[in-house]
């Protein structure tokens, strides 16, 4: 009779983790503060966490994806494909086997104490999604728990990590640039060689759901939305299907309120101005293949952008919300394209979430005030 604990293998990008790999330190993305820890350490700490308490992280996630209950007994594999290092946490894919079954979850863990409260956060962030209209387009979370690592020196410490709901077929992209030096084209990570560039009508459509997805996620009392987000750490993902594409958020960090909607009318119309340029405004923004120089995008998306607040503003609506898609446009068409530009300025320390973005952000501002002025003139919705 085989044992209760699986079976663990460590793989790094979908290929086995041999010896000379998991004597590599363990990248950092942008941080430079955290640890240095290799592979080894890494595989080790996330396999003594994951085996706790007969398994129980990978059961209580299981029972949270099925509402089946798994006995320590039935899991019989557990694949952790090291995936991605940010400057915030490590991300691993797990995929568990249960006889002919498999299921696959993140598992992001974090090493630094900020990091480790972050994680915390952003936790907190997607159960609290999970009541929303928003919930179908993030992570499920599943569980969350404290792990330790050391390494072969002794060095030792904490770790914080959770699990949570991974989307299979979705895939990183970030904007591309052009011939110009403004970002015309959507590069897909997938598993060809050398990824993929969507259509313009897919681009379009990534956008607006994009757009729509975190419209849905705004909390219509206070006005809490998710804040911060950036493509250039991918927090959207894409899969593309034929000529159309699907679109998931797999990153919350938070819910920030930018203004707070008064009591009056025009005090909600104002709020509501407020998280509509920020939105549309870092819709533009990214950084070459997510790490490199910062990009901005044309306008071209724009219109996509648009139609899709519009879109989650109408459909993410509770039967109490007092203003309609119709006198929002109205509303934000009467703003010229200089009122725009005053706004983004009143703003501009909110269109920013790295400061290396301050001089892109504070000389595309009138851009994009332009931009957004001519999009809201073109648009046609259903009031």
């Amino acid at each position: 009779m085989r044992g209760s604990v699986p079976a663990f293998v460590p793989l790094i990008d979908g290929k086995p983790a041999y010896d000379d790999a998991l004597t590599r330190v363990l990248p950092t993305g942008l941080s430079t503060d955290a640890p240095k820890i290799t592979y080894a350490t890494y595989f080790r700490a996330l396999v003594q966490a994951l085996r706790a308490r007969a398994v129980e992280p990978i059961r209580r996630s299981l029972e949270a994806l099925t509402g089946e209950r798994f006995a320590p007994e039935r899991i019989d594999e557990v694949c952790l494909d090291s995936v991605k290092h940010g400057a915030l946490y490590h991300v691993a894919k797990v995929t568990v086997r249960v006889g002919d079954r498999w299921f696959s979850m993140a598992m992001n863990s974090a090493v630094h104490p900020k990091r480790q409260a972050a994680l915390v956060r952003e936790s907190d962030t997607l159960q609290s999604l999970s009541k929303t209209a928003a919930a179908p387009y993030v992570p499920k979370m599943l569980y969350r728990g404290q792990g330790f690592w050391e390494d072969s020196a002794g060095r030792h410490g904490s770790f914080g990590f959770f699990l949570a709901q991974w989307f299979d077929g979705f895939y990183e992209w970030h904007l591309k640039k052009g011939p110009g030096s403004d970002a015309e084209s959507v590069e897909v990570w997938d598993d060809s060689p050398s990824g993929a560039i969507l259509s313009a009508a897919q681009a379009s459509q990534l956008m607006e759901q994009a757009a729509y997805i975190l419209t849905l996620a705004l909390d219509r009392r206070e006005f809490r939305h998710i804040y911060p987000w950036h493509h250039a750490a991918g927090d959207f993902v894409v899969a593309p299907h034929g000529q159309t594409v699907a679109v998931r958020l797999i990153a919350a960090r938070g819910l920030e309120v930018l203004v707070a909607p008064g009591p009056q009318h025009h005090e909600r119309l104002s709020a509501l101005a407020a998280f509509f340029f920020v939105l549309t405004f870092r819709m533009r923004l990214d950084r070459e293949q997510g790490s490199g120089d910062l990009v901005w995008a044309t306008e071209r998306w724009l219109p996509a952008v648009v139609d899709g607040f519009f879109r989650g503003w109408a459909d993410g609506a509770p039967a109490d919300e007092v203003l309609s898609c119709g006198e929002i446009l109205e509303a934000f068409r009467a703003f010229g394209a200089a009122d725009w530009e005053a706004v983004g300025h009143l703003l501009a320390d909110d269109l920013v979430v790295d400061p290396e973005e301050e001089a892109l952000g504070s000389r595309t501002i009138a851009v994009h005030a332009r931009d957004l002025h001519r999009s809201l003139q073109a648009i046609h919705i259903l009031s």
